[in-house]
Order: C-alpha cells, then sequence, then structure tokens
C-alpha cells in the first residue's frame, strides 16, 4: 500500500513538473523535443478547469428532526381524527336517548334517567369535537413546518448558485408550501417557481 502511494505521489509530481517546464510551454524555442514523461495531449496552457462553470456546491445538511417533526404532527392528525369519531358515536347514542324520550310518558320515571344520559353524551360529543379541532389544528402546523424546514435546512449554501443565473438546461424548482386553516376547513397547496 506505502509503494502505491509513493508511486501515485511520484508520477503526480512529475507530471506538475513536465507541465510547467519551459521546455513543455515551447518545445520548438530551442529545437530540443518536449521530455518522454509529459502527455502530448495535454497542453500546458489549458486551465486545469473552465473559468465559466460555477464552484461545486457544498453538500445538503439535513437532518432527522423535520421527519421527527411531519410523524409527530401525523400522530396528532390521527389522534383527532379518533376524538371526531368517538365525538360521533357520543352524537348517536344522544340521539337515541332523545327518541327514547319522545315516545316515553311524561310521568314515566325513566324520563329523568335518560335526559341525564343525552345531556352527558352531548357534553361528551362537545368535549371530544374540540380536542380534535385543537389536536388537529397542532397536527397539521407541525406537518407544515416539517415540511418548510425540510426545504430550507437542505438547501445549499454555496453563493455562486444564489447569485448566478442557472446554466442553460438546468431550470432551478423552488417548491412552495401554503398552509390554509379555518374552523371549517384545514387544508394546504403545494406549488413550484421557476
Amino acid at each position: 500500500m506505502t509503494t502505491l502511494v509513493r508511486l501515485f505521489a511520484g508520477a503526480t509530481l512529475a507530471l506538475g513538473m513536465a507541465l510547467t517546464s519551459p521546455a513543455h510551454a515551447d518545445p520548438a524555442s530551442d529545437g530540443t523535443p518536449a521530455p518522454a514523461s509529459a502527455p502530448a495531449s495535454a497542453p500546458a496552457s489549458a486551465p486545469l478547469s473552465s473559468p465559466t462553470e460555477p464552484p461545486p456546491a457544498e453538500a445538503s445538511k439535513r437532518t432527522i428532526w423535520p421527519w421527527l417533526l411531519m410523524g409527530t404532527g401525523v400522530a396528532l392528525v390521527i389522534t383527532a381524527a379518533v376524538f371526531q369519531v368517538r365525538a360521533l358515536s357520543q352524537d348517536d347514542k344522544r340521539e337515541d336517548d332523545e327518541l327514547k324520550l319522545s315516545v316515553l310518558d311524561s310521568n314515566d320515571p325513566q324520563r329523568k334517567t335518560l335526559a341525564a344520559s343525552a345531556d352527558e353524551h352531548d357534553d361528551s360529543a362537545k368535549g371530544s369535537r374540540t380536542a380534535s379541532f385543537a389536536i388537529g389544528t397542532v397536527g397539521f402546523l407541525a406537518i407544515a413546518g416539517s415540511v418548510v424546514w425540510w426545504f430550507t435546512e437542505g438547501g445549499s449554501t454555496s453563493p455562486a448558485t444564489s447569485t448566478a443565473p442557472p446554466p442553460a438546461g438546468k431550470l432551478k424548482l423552488k417548491p412552495t408550501f401554503t398552509p390554509s386553516l379555518s374552523p371549517t376547513y384545514a387544508g394546504a397547496s403545494i406549488g413550484a417557481s421557476f
């Protein structure tokens, strides 16, 4: 392994010396041929990299935190859905109690128990609906925040890519995410711009 490294270092040094030697720069000036170690296909005046090519962008620095936040948001949305299903179940039980109350005589002793049960189911449904709305709102905000965090965190910090226009044939897309929330609607719109 050490021998291989030495051979590579020696070849690199010889190539560098051959490319910078005056004999290689102008072989016709003194009539002597160029050294044998210099490759004929690589002229000394050729630049090593194109000046119009932007420097390579830094690697993205994404972390796991946006994914954890998105997982938390999804779990909260699922919990909100469970509370909403529970609220609907309590509404059904209240309606059953009210239906039984409508057929009972006004002097029936079960009337008071059924009325209390209907009120209890109504209160439980309202509480579940409120919890569903609050937890769902936090969940949707967590999901939206995780998407925004993921896009802002993974961007390149190279100044050349932000100031120079993209090369021909390479368009850069900028994704957009706009959450929308109201008392009766929760959603989002996703788009992109060039």
